[in-house]
Order: C-alpha cells, then structure tokens, then sequence
C-alpha cells in the first residue's frame, strides 16, 4: 500500500472506532439499566417479605433486605452496589411513611 491510500484509510478507521465506542457504551447502559430494575423489583418484594419479620428493628428488617438483594445480585450475576441499595431502600421507606401518613389522616378526617 502505498501512503496515500493509507492516509486516506486513517479517518475512517477513527470514526468507525468513535462510532463502535458509542456502540458499545450504549449497550452498556441498557444492560445496566435492566439490572438496576430487575434489583429494584427485587428490592420491593424483599421489603414486602421484611415486614412479616416479627420482634424485629427497622434496621434489622432493612439489613435482612439488603443481605437478600447481595444474594439474589450474586445469584443472577448483577454487580451489588450495596450504597445505591441502601439508598433505594431508604427512599421506598419515605414513600411508605408519606403514603401510609396520608391514608392515616385520610380516615381521621372520615371518622370525624
């Protein structure tokens, strides 16, 4: 080959390569984006299972689960992001007591 055929290859090879990085990083994301729901509708039912745990504390119903997503994350091959668990844990718990709190006002208001 000679260098102008070179030269002229040279560009296309970078932008096939640009293109394929792009390619690969939104694969990426779409395969952690399903992990993530699929641990996040884990994470549900484990707080669902939680609350049948008797004579026990919120931190201790709370640590049950996040054990129960490690296992099921290690089970199905996912990363386990113990943080980012925590931190969605955490957050369902809020929605609960906002909800729960307004239902709860909701029947004061209608036993009045």
């Amino acid at each position: 080959m000679d260098l102008q055929k070179i030269t002229d290859i040279i560009p296309l090879i970078v932008s096939l390569l640009i293109s394929l990085i792009g390619l690969i990083s939104a694969i990426i994301k779409v395969v952690k984006s399903k992990n993530w729901n699929a641990i996040k509708s884990a994470i549900c039912d484990f707080m669902i299972q939680a609350e049948s745990l008797e004579n026990h504390t919120g931190e201790e119903k709370k640590n049950a689960v996040l054990g129960w997503v490690k296992d099921f994350c290690e089970k199905q091959g996912y990363k386990f992001n113990p943080d980012e668990v925590s931190s969605a844990i955490e957050t369902l718990i809020n929605f609960s007591k906002k909800v729960n709190k307004r239902d709860k006002d909701s029947e004061e208001k209608v036993s009045s």
